[in-house]
Order: structure tokens, then C-alpha cells, then sequence
């Protein structure tokens, strides 16, 4: 286990492999906004995997006639046409099995959060919490600073609790009444990925991302919706509280409450099973943030695509132009997707996130497939197919892992666009991932 350390002014906090942070003394403006709990070093059994796949591979696997035949039936669906792309892969061996205009690059829809997914999980611990905290000015002690980490899972309940014990340590200061600033600095201020239509902001399929936020607001500044928010708690727990605004937390403040948000690695489980735009969003840019990058949109999509390319999967025709799959400038091409599914499923910690119940959507039973798979000729894929969902309103996208029937676990990406007849381009790709499972 690597210990690791936030250093708050005279102040050390060592992070355990538990997540319990152990003070040393009073704390001060902090210059951390995460706190991470393990290593993030898969390095060792991931290159086992692979070891092991470069083995499999002397093995030639052949896929089964009765599954090529289905997926060559199914790919021939009106519904998908010549905008359609796809591939199969053994996952033991890596070998294709199947596959269909795979150099071409489309719009993968929220199957772009799979690479948002991979790109996190390399770069944090799971563990990984973050931390909004609020602080005093020690020049001005009536002015408090409500300092965001980036944590999009800021909920009413949480400024709440975080209000009561502000309030209580300004009690024992007997200070009656403060003026509050929120501080969103920790991210750059907002603007629009390329590609987002402005209609995403406003007809709330997205928030600003800001360093300082409250979770699911859907209005014009979510940071001073998370201070007001936070100030009506400070009022009703005998603190008058006005909102000043943004402001810039002082150095050498001292800290007065902090709120901790789910490990980073349950925030991932959430997006991926209800594909949470906001999640993508801000954890594309926790994920720079980890790296030592500030988090620009250029730098968190450059840190996706280095931490893409480090891990050996191939980029040529991939653009990235977002975390969540909103934008219409996304490309993708499917062995791209296919093979992101597969260094997950390859990895045991990513795993163990990705793929666990409750994350990876499960077809028929949770996230956004649970009201899929209900035809009769699908049924028997019921929970067999674990797989990312995509949908714009003219790109349909679905890539995962699909358990099969003989045994074999097998990844896939299917891809369609050009359609905007949804429903029937789903069931067309459903079809397509019950004959990947091997459904007869």
C-alpha cells in the first residue's frame, strides 16, 4: 500500500488505507481537494493478463458458425444499414470473431463514458474521495469560504451536515453572523464542450461544470445554488449568513468543516449504470486534476487520450470532445471501444468496478438495460450481456462483455448512426448481443 499525503499549512493528514484521515494538528487552508486511499498501480497484473492473452493467441479460437450466422442476419437489419459498425472478440485470446466496417469512426454516444470510465480508473485510486471544505479568512473572520473539490454527488443533505458543524465551530467562536464566498476555483470556469448543442445546457441533459457545484442542478450557476444552499442551512443553524458571491479562498484560512464524497470508484459505478452526464463531465476532469493537469477541456481530453495510448489501445480515427458522449464531434471507431471494454475486463481492480452489479448496465436487470431484452428471442440474454449504453437522437451504441452460453466471455461494440428511429435500431443491436451470447 502507498501511504499518501496532504500537506494543509502546518498540518499533515496521512490518508490510510481505509479512507479515515489521521490529523495531526488543527487544520488550515487546505491545497488538496482529493484524498486518495491505495495505490493506483495496476501495472503488474494487467501485464499478467496480457502475458496470458500472447499465450492464447498461439491457440487459434474459432468462432461458432451458428453465432457468425446470427450476427451476419442481424447486422443485415434495415434498421441498421450502411451507418452500421461492429465487432466481436474471444476476450481469452483477443482474436476477432466478427466484425463489420470497423475503420470506420462514428458517434459513440454514451458509450464515450467507457473511455471516460478507463480513463479515471487509471488515474485515481479507487478510494479516492473528494473533499469540499469550508474555511475563514484570517484577515477577515466574518468571510467564509465554501471551497468546492469538483464532487458533482454535492447534495442539499450534505451542506446540511456540513452547515451544522460550520456553525457550530463559529458558535463556540461566538460569531452570530458571516458573509459566505463560493469558491469553484479548483476547476477553470465553464464553457461548452465542442460539439454540445446549446440546447444541452438548457434542456438540462447537462450541467456547467464548475469547481463548486450541487448535485443535479440544472440552473444557471451552480455554484451559488451550492452556497446559497449551504447559507440557508448556516441561517437555520443560528448563523445569519449573506452570500457575497464567488471569491478565492485566502491562504493560511483555517478550516472550519469538510464533506467527503463517495469513493471516486462508486461515482464511476453510477455513471456507467444510469450514464450520469454530469459524473462523466466532472470526472473527466478529476481525472487530469490526479495527473497534475489543470483542468482545462484541452488537458482532460488530453490526459484521456495519453492514458488511452499508454495502455496499447488504438486511437487512429478516435476524437474526443467531451467526457459523457454529448457531443456530436465524438468519433469512434469500434475496435477503439472494443478494445477500452476489453483492457477493463483484462484489468482485476477495474473489473471489479466496472463489471460489479449495479455499474455496468445488465441486460434486463439494471442501469439502462433493465427494460431491455424483454422479446422473446432476447430473453434467454437476460443478464448475459453486460454492456454501455448509447443513445443520440440519431447514433444508437451498445459495448461490453457478453457471457456466453458455451463458456466463452466475449467483448463486442456495435455502433449505429445515421438512424433516428431509436427503438427499433436497440432491438436491432440487442439482437446483435444475444447472438454474441449464443442464444438460439
Amino acid at each position: 500500500m502507498r501511504l499518501r499525503t496532504a500537506t494543509v499549512s502546518a498540518v499533515t493528514i496521512t490518508l490510510l488505507s481505509s479512507g479515515v484521515a489521521a490529523v495531526a494538528a488543527p487544520a488550515t487552508a487546505a491545497t488538496s481537494t482529493t484524498s486518495t486511499s491505495t495505490s493506483t498501480s495496476t501495472s503488474t497484473s494487467t501485464d499478467a493478463a496480457r502475458q496470458s492473452r500472447t499465450t492464447a493467441l498461439r491457440a487459434r479460437v474459432s468462432a461458432p458458425s451458428a453465432m457468425t450466422s446470427r450476427l451476419n442476419g442481424g447486422a443485415r437489419s434495415r434498421y441498421l444499414g450502411t451507418g452500421f459498425s461492429g465487432i466481436v472478440l474471444d476476450e481469452a485470446s483477443g482474436q476477432v470473431l466478427w466484425s463489420t466496417r470497423t475503420a470506420t469512426a462514428r458517434m459513440p454516444a454514451s458509450t464515450q463514458k467507457v473511455m471516460t470510465a478507463f480513463t479515471v480508473l487509471s488515474s485515481t485510486s479507487p478510494g479516492t474521495q473528494l473533499v469540499t471544505r469550508v474555511f475563514q479568512s484570517p484577515a477577515v473572520p466574518g468571510n467564509v469560504y465554501l471551497r468546492g473539490a469538483g464532487d458533482p454527488s454535492l447534495t442539499p443533505a450534505k451542506l446540511k451536515t456540513l452547515a451544522d458543524r460550520t456553525a457550530a465551530g463559529l458558535r463556540a467562536q461566538g460569531r452570530t453572523s458571516v458573509t459566505l464566498y463560493a469558491d469553484a476555483s479548483a476547476f477553470p470556469a465553464p464553457t461548452n464542450a465542442t460539439g454540445w448543442k446549446s440546447s444541452y445546457i438548457s434542456g438540462k441533459e447537462v450541467q456547467h461544470v464548475r469547481g463548486l457545484t450541487l448535485a443535479g442542478y440544472r440552473g444557471s450557476n451552480g455554484s451559488i445554488a451550492a452556497a446559497n444552499t449551504f447559507a440557508a442551512h448556516l441561517q437555520k443553524a443560528g448563523v445569519n449568513t449573506r452570500v457575497g458571491g464567488a471569491g478565492v479562498t485566502p491562504r493560511q484560512s483555517t478550516q472550519l468543516g469538510e464533506s467527503w464524497s463517495r469513493p471516486v470508484s462508486s461515482l464511476v459505478s453510477t455513471m456507467l449504470s444510469v450514464s450520469n452526464n454530469d459524473y462523466a463531465e466532472y470526472l473527466l476532469r478529476i481525472a487530469a486534476l490526479e495527473s497534475g493537469r489543470y483542468p482545462t477541456w484541452a488537458n482532460s481530453l488530453a490526459h484521456q487520450r495519453s492514458t488511452l495510448a499508454a495502455a496499447g489501445i488504438p486511437l487512429s480515427g478516435y476524437v474526443n470532445r467531451d467526457g459523457s458522449g454529448l457531443s456530436r464531434s465524438n468519433r469512434m471507431p469500434v475496435r477503439t471501444l472494443v478494445t477500452t471494454v476489453d483492457r477493463m475486463w483484462d484489468d482485476p481492480q477495474m473489473r471489479r468496478v466496472a463489471f460489479a452489479y449495479g455499474a455496468m448496465p445488465r441486460s434486463g436487470q439494471t442501469g439502462t438495460l433493465r427494460t431491455r431484452y424483454k422479446a422473446t428471442a432476447q430473453r434467454c440474454a437476460v443478464g448475459k450481456v453486460l454492456a454501455k449504453t448509447g443513445t443520440l437522437g440519431d447514433a444508437v451504441a451498445l459495448a461490453g462483455i457478453a457471457q456466453g452460453t458455451d463458456g466463452h466471455t466475449r467483448a463486442f461494440a456495435f455502433i449505429q448512426n445515421g438512424n433516428t428511429r431509436t427503438s427499433s435500431v436497440r432491438g436491432a443491436v440487442d439482437t446483435l448481443a444475444t447472438a454474441t451470447v449464443g442464444c438460439r
